[in-house]
């Protein structure tokens, strides 16, 4: 039951992901992607703070030092260096592009675990992954070729900083527990930033618009406090390049969001896009299933259970 709750938290993930992103990219061009990640990022922590605190939710000061390590490199190349240099590339690159190239991130994910953790990659999971490659690229540009640009490639950097904290993020999630495991990190990091970020805009805080502090607000609370939690919960029950690789769903999830509030559809390509991720997404979710049965069973435990 566990592991099918950690594959809807990880299909929930991208889809709140995937939503908060359209603010996200606009709150970064009224604002500044300091502002964005810094302030937001305090935001989105407290909340987390208030609502492990209503769930009577703690962390001892042993349990912070025994995982010190972890939480720092989690700050940097999660909550600091990969949302920095993300944002920035939202603003210097197109949305439909930034999707397309936000897929690249299960590869690393896949790469980083078999260097690190020794993890086996199996031919039809590099397969399976390849063709919903395809998809995403089908359902992100619509037949539409593309030309990198210098915000591609800051994307692509970020996607690198992101994939390294799967393997810190499951240990701190099985630590910590998903609310506090986003909270702490995500607190220290838009700390360490905020002198930066109050620095650099604070000649024009007052001077930004009213509209780019909505966008954030809003972006704070699906991606920093819903978004993140999922991503916490599903990496405590699913494998890290799974979890990576169901953020292809995010955008499928979301285009009847984007079709309400912006009025954008999708064109007839994007459509075999979106087929080809929802029939992959299924056989990935088979094979993680399948996985699992035969752990269980060679633990001699009931898979019904």
């Amino acid at each position: 039951m566990g592991s099918y709750y950690g594959f809807i938290a990880a299909i929930l993930s991208p889809f709140f992901s995937s939503v908060s992103t359209i603010f996200k990219s606009e709150a970064a061009r009224d604002l500044s992607p300091l502002v964005v990640v810094s302030l937001g990022g305090i935001l989105g922590s407290i909340i987390l703070f208030i609502i492990a605190g209503i769930r009577k939710e703690k962390v001892s000061k042993k349990l912070l030092s025994h995982n010190i390590k972890d939480l720092a490199w989690i700050v940097v190349s999660r909550f600091m260096v990969g949302e920095l240099v993300f944002t920035y590339g939202l603003v210097e690159t197109s949305a439909i592009k930034a999707i397309f190239f936000t897929k690249i991130e299960p590869y690393f994910v896949l790469i980083l675990g078999w260097l690190f953790l020794r993890e086996k990659v199996k031919a039809r999971n590099l397969l399976l992954l390849t063709i919903h490659l395809i998809g995403a690229l089908l359902l992100s540009a619509g037949g539409i070729f593309l030309i990198p640009r210098a915000g591609d490639l800051l994307v692509i950097v970020a996607m690198l900083c992101f994939a390294s904290s799967y393997i810190v993020g499951k240990r701190i999630s099985h630590a910590m527990g998903a609310t506090l495991g986003s909270a702490i990190p995500m607190g220290i990091g838009s700390l360490i930033l905020l002198p930066f970020a109050l620095i650099s805009s604070s000649p024009h805080l007052l001077s930004y618009s009213t509209k780019g502090w909505e966008y954030l607000i809003i972006y704070v609370i699906l991606f920093n406090v819903i978004a993140l939690s999922f991503w916490f919960s599903s990496l405590k029950l699913v494998k890290g390049w799974i979890v990576s690789a169901l953020r292809y769903v995010g955008p499928i999830l979301g285009a009847p969001v984007a079709y309400f509030m912006f009025g954008q559809t999708l064109n007839g390509t994007q459509m075999i896009g979106a087929g080809i991720i929802i029939v992959t997404s299924l056989l990935i979710a088979k094979e993680h299933f399948r996985e699992e049965r035969k752990i269980n069973l060679k633990n001699g435990q009931d898979d019904n259970l």
